[in-house]
């Protein structure tokens, strides 16, 4: 059983990000055969995370995929009418051997757009895990059924008593979602994705690319991780049709023609010349970090009082550096911390020069 939870978290952390609660919640729905909810905004890849885990666990044969859309019927649900037997013996019977009752996994995307009826059916079905349409009668053998919507469960339970017996009968729930929509979350998924397209490189786009994206979702035109894959690529094809092998700044002003990116069209340059600060200063603070740690190294090796001296005044000169270093206002917090830090290990190698000299 606990290699069913290794596989599903296997499978997921391959190809998503942010997969911790969805492993969880397929885990203990196929361990413990228990029925499953996963809703929240669209855009975040709940049926491709399904479909993927189904598949790993080798379980695609014996699952069933069911959409309720327009036209969804009681029939439908169960497999089909039986028109030869309801012409012939006017009974009205289905073909649920065709039907999801006949599969170990069903999985129902958007279930509760379907009409109140169905809905209604498939608990007596549910609540009795048997088909009992006047004398025909059919043991139900599916063991999980994932349902996957855009609608909260707390939403569909208003529509009335019969509904909410429905979600009684689905008692795992996840609202699947980032747990924020920052910069650095967009760009944990590129750089889990990037290499799944070819063409153009972003290289540090992909960071300028995340600023954006978070800066237009802070603003109200929210960007799901879907429509955030789309500006990737749309980046790389306007790059492509330059004839270029990397993305530059004038491929991303194309991202106006994106759902909630449209108004980029007036304000896309002052964004981009924002974000590309940023992340020109998020570089020179990542270098003088690194700089940092190379010293303090150099400190830690510096046993004769000459050696001391020597990074000291290094880091002298280093300091100077850093109080040149211009930043945008979200990191300056970050270049005071090594400024302290600096200041910190000039005092530290010139009481170690001191003391060994004292020796």
């Amino acid at each position: 059983m606990t290699n069913i939870a290794q596989k599903i978290q296997k499978s997921l952390v391959e190809s998503f990000v942010f997969t911790n609660e969805i492993a969880r919640i397929l885990s203990l729905g196929f361990v413990g055969k228990r029925n499953i909810i996963v809703f929240g905004p669209g855009g975040h890849g709940k049926s491709a995370m399904v479909q993927k885990v189904i598949e790993d666990l080798g379980m695609a044969e014996e699952t069933f995929f069911q959409f309720f859309g327009e036209g969804m019927d009681e029939s439908r649900l169960f497999g089909g009418l039986n028109f030869k037997k309801l012409e012939e013996e006017k009974v009205l019977e289905y073909y649920p051997e065709k039907s999801f009752l006949n599969s170990r996994v069903a999985v129902f995307e958007e279930l509760f757009d379907a009409p109140a009826s169905v809905l209604l059916a498939l608990k007596d079905v549910l609540t009795a895990k048997e088909l009992r349409n006047g004398s025909q009668r059919f043991k139900m053998k599916t063991e999980v059924i994932i349902c996957l919507t855009n609608k909260e469960p707390s939403e569909i339970s208003d529509l009335g008593p019969a509904t909410h017996a429905l979600i009684e009968r689905f008692p795992l729930q996840l609202n699947l979602k980032w747990k924020d929509y920052s910069a650095k979350s967009y760009l944990q998924m590129f750089e889990k994705v990037a290499h799944q397209f070819d063409g153009p490189v972003l290289n540090g786009f992909k960071a300028v690319l995340a600023e954006i994206l978070a800066k237009a979702t802070e603003e109200g035109n929210f960007v799901s991780p879907r429509t955030a894959v789309h500006a990737f690529q749309v980046c790389q094809t306007a790059a492509q049709i330059r004839g270029a092998t990397q993305v530059e700044k004038q491929d991303l002003t194309d991202l106006r023609f994106l759902p909630g990116l449209e108004g980029l069209a007036e304000t896309i340059q002052k964004d981009l010349n924002v974000a590309m600060e940023r992340a020109e200063a998020e570089a020179k603070l990542v270098e003088a970090e690194e700089k940092l740690r190379r010293l303090t190294g150099e400190l830690r090796e510096a046993s004769a009082p000459i050696k001391a001296l020597q990074v000291a005044k290094k880091l002298m000169a280093f300091q100077d550096e850093t109080a040149k270093l211009k930043v945008t206002d979200g990191l300056k917090d970050r270049r005071k911390a090594i400024r302290d830090s600096v200041g910190e290990k000039i005092a530290e190698a010139q009481a170690r020069a001191l003391e060994n000299t004292r020796i």
